[in-house]
């Protein structure tokens, strides 16, 4: 086999593989996108119990260096439902991390360290303090922020920067008890899963390709000095082309007469007895 051959299968097979992984890869991109996302295109986690006896329950600080605007294909979205357990209003804010600091500065409050993911309990740590200065309502710097009875979602396009989200009363009274869940929209799931299956496919075929074209057997190379078709005569051995007699025109001609064999003369004198005899 020729080394050619020899590197078309291997790269053949290679590029099955690989394009075996990406196909199943972008079939469960599709599948999650289409499967596990709500009407509303988010993926969102059960509703946890959240509870504190201080004023505010925060999440650690995310620091997202992405910059600005739509960073995602599709953009993206993070979406926070609240659904307070007490009678005070629900209060849903997201901020920068530094001005949600500075505001709950000496105030009692609890941070998530773990939501319950996969399974694990919620839990948080506690930062001793009083009551805030005032209702988180009446503060500026919530890029967004959603407040009342009932549910209450908020949904915010991600952005680059460190951010903070809070969950309060809306009076700013203590303790805090709701169900929180927590969503994402990811715009970008849907060409992605797209993507990933094309281009699964498409290296599938190149690799059946070259590991047919290398494993196919190729026909034996003509010996030089010998041409294609009928074996050479040389001129002197040829014969001339057979030529079939050209019949007489006009009516067969007879067939001659038989001849008779001569007639032998009769004899009068007795014949000769063979030589040897008495």
């Amino acid at each position: 086999m020729r080394p050619a051959k020899i590197v078309a299968i291997v790269i053949g097979v290679l590029l099955i593989l690989i394009g075996i992984a990406v196909l199943v890869s972008g079939i469960i991109v599709l599948s999650i996108n289409g499967v596990y996302k709500d009407s509303s295109g988010f993926f969102s986690t059960s509703d946890r119990a959240l509870s504190t006896s201080g004023y505010a329950l925060v999440t650690p600080d995310v620091k997202l260096s992405i910059g600005s605007g739509d960073w995602l294909p599709g953009g993206g979205l993070v979406q926070i439902r609240a659904t307070s357990s007490g009678t005070a209003p629900v209060f849903i804010g997201i901020g920068p991390s530094d001005q949600v600091a500075e505001y709950l500065d000496g105030v009692a409050y609890d941070e998530l360290t773990s939501f319950g993911w996969f399974f694990s309990p919620v839990e948080y740590r506690s930062h001793d303090g009083g009551a805030p200065s005032a209702p988180p309502g009446q503060q500026t710097f919530w890029v967004a922020k959603q407040e009342g009875t009932g549910t209450q979602t908020v949904r915010w396009s991600v952005q680059g920067g460190e951010w903070t989200a809070v969950l309060m009363n809306a009076d700013a009274s203590a303790p805090v008890n709701a169900s929180v869940s927590l969503g994402v929209r990811l715009g970008f799931l849907l060409p992605l899963g797209v993507g990933l299956t094309v281009a699964g496919v498409v290296l599938l075929a190149v690799g059946i390709v070259l590991v047919v074209l290398g494993a196919r057997r190729s026909r034996p190379p003509l010996q030089p000095g010998y041409p294609s078709g009928p074996p050479y005569v040389p001129p002197q051995y040829q014969q001339p082309p057979y030529q079939p007699p050209i019949a007489a025109e006009g009516p067969p001609a007879a067939a001659p007469p038989p001849v008779a064999p001569p007639a032998v003369p009769p004899s009068d004198q007795p014949a000769e007895p063979p030589a040897g005899s008495p």
